[in-house]
């Protein structure tokens, strides 16, 4: 049914593999490519995939990117057959990167104090829905496991890349529709999924850049609603992740927690 429709979505991968293998998809009369996740689409891991995709795409078109951290490099551009683009920012002189209903705050926890640290704030935000960030699906796992077996306060939740895509879809349906909750979750949750009401983000694995942290943090205070996020650092972690994040004009304060 390719051949029949007038708009597809579909992620790069999924994409090419219908321009490689079936003989029905045509994209010669293609009007409008948009890019959701602009940057991420672009960047190295789906180099390759993107690269393929525009070679088969009529060079005339309107190409429409979209992210909270969208990309300028002219590399990126050119590689869009893009001429004299214009760019839209809905906070490009606005004090700060991050929405005004979202309070932001930090602190530091030595590594062996990161579970006692998370049981405590699970156990005191047992009436909330609170997203979890962690670095790793093995992370995930075994943090699901854990509070599983301690039997936490309130509804856990995992979601990772090593789960079967029905399983995905039945966590997010299942965290969506909850109101005391917990998820615990990897970055797979940080891009293009609408979590209603999330009342906290608590990214207990340090983001690998601003980047990840403005996505993260993304997921609460949405549509001018309100929302709180708490980044836990190490102290190796405390002075860079700061300075990155003050680059990109992201307020955050540090609040300490009593021993």
């Amino acid at each position: 049914r390719m051949h029949q429709v007038n708009i597809i979505i579909c992620t790069p991968g999924r994409l090419l593999q219908h321009m490689d293998e079936n003989p029905l998809f045509d994209c010669s009369n293609l009007q409008i490519l948009v890019l959701d996740e602009a940057d991420r689409c672009l960047d190295m891991g789906f180099e390759k995939d993107m690269n393929n995709i525009i070679e088969n795409l009529p060079l005339k078109r309107q190409t429409l990117l979209f992210s909270a951290t969208q990309t300028k490099s002219v590399k990126d551009l050119a590689r869009l057959s893009l001429k004299d683009p214009k760019y839209i920012s809905v906070h490009e002189h606005a004090k700060h990167s991050t929405p005004d209903g979202l309070t932001q705050s930090f602190l530091v926890c030595e590594l062996h104090d990161k579970l006692a640290l998370l049981w405590s704030f699970v156990k005191n935000h047992r009436k909330q829905k609170v997203l979890v960030f962690l670095s790793s699906c093995k992370q995930v796992k075994y943090m699901n496991e854990i509070f599983c077996k301690l039997r936490a306060p309130t509804a856990i939740l995992a979601l990772h890349g090593g789960l079967h895509q029905l399983k995905r879809m039945e966590v997010y349906r299942s965290f969506t529709n909850k109101q005391n909750v917990v998820l615990f979750a990897t970055d797979i949750a940080a891009r293009g999924l609408d979590f209603p009401e999330v009342n906290w983000v608590l990214q207990l694995d340090c983001p690998e850049d601003a980047v990840t942290y403005i996505h993260r943090a993304g997921r609460t205070a949405r549509y001018q609603m309100g929302g709180e996020s708490l980044l836990v650092l190490l102290p190796s972690e405390k002075e860079a992740m700061l300075k990155r994040l003050e680059e990109r004009k992201i307020p955050i304060n540090e609040i300490k927690v009593n021993p």
